[in-house]
């Protein structure tokens, strides 16, 4: 199978203290990966790492074998859902949800249609298209935010806890949206989550993180 992503011997430090020492992952086109481990482990900083947010002491990080600094065209191939309400506060549901699409220069008619078709699918009513973050329930915000990350058909989805700040309703009907998202693409996933359950209802391969013991 194709490698998306692969991690060669990288070690990492925030504030002298050593996140990753000699780490090495390969993660292959379809799979849905999910990331366990403590909080303050290093799950979101692997994250960080693929996104290019965050640069590696030693070592490398390829997306589709290169490099993903200054790379907008690997970018767009990259779709990234937060933990909770992350969305853009001066923009409207639609238009948080049509954002990635607006700045590759699509068409806005067909942008906006292809946001409403999906918005649809997730069971989110066109009468919140004009509403803005702050008067959506937590739920209705985390579907916008899903939109938003997979609009453009990214090749590669990171989620950093989606489903964390949700109740179990709403919880279990996203993860029955991307557990389809994910059968019904050939897109890869990367889900961080402190979730055991979670993982083993979603992840065709799991990886548990354990926090480095500090030199004295």
């Amino acid at each position: 199978m194709k490698e998306i992503v692969t991690i060669e011997n990288v070690s990492f430090n925030y504030h002298n203290r050593a996140i990753f020492k000699d780490f090495n992952l390969s993660i292959e086109k379809g799979d849905f990966l999910c990331v366990l481990g403590e909080s303050g482990s290093g799950k979101s900083t692997l994250l960080g790492l693929i996104l290019g947010l965050l640069k590696p002491n030693l070592g490398s990080v390829k997306i589709f074998n290169e490099t993903l600094s200054n790379n907008a065209f690997l970018r767009q191939k990259i779709g990234y859902i937060a933990q909770g309400n992350s969305l853009f506060p001066h923009l409207n549901a639609l238009q948080n949800m049509t954002f990635c699409l607006n700045l590759q220069g699509m068409d806005k008619q067909a942008t906006q249609k292809e946001a409403k078709a999906l918005a649809l699918k997730m069971g989110l009513d066109e009468s919140l298209m004009d509403k803005f973050p702050n008067e959506l329930s937590g739920g209705q915000a985390q579907r916008v935010g899903i939109i938003r990350g997979i609009i453009h058909r990214p090749e590669l989805i990171l989620l950093d806890e989606p489903f964390s700040a949700l109740d179990s309703l709403n919880r279990k009907n996203l993860q029955d949206l991307i557990k389809e998202i994910h059968q019904n693409s050939c897109a890869t996933f990367i889900m961080v989550t402190h979730d055991e359950s979670e993982a083993q209802k979603l992840a065709t391969k799991t990886l548990e993180i354990k926090a480095l013991k500090q030199e004295q």
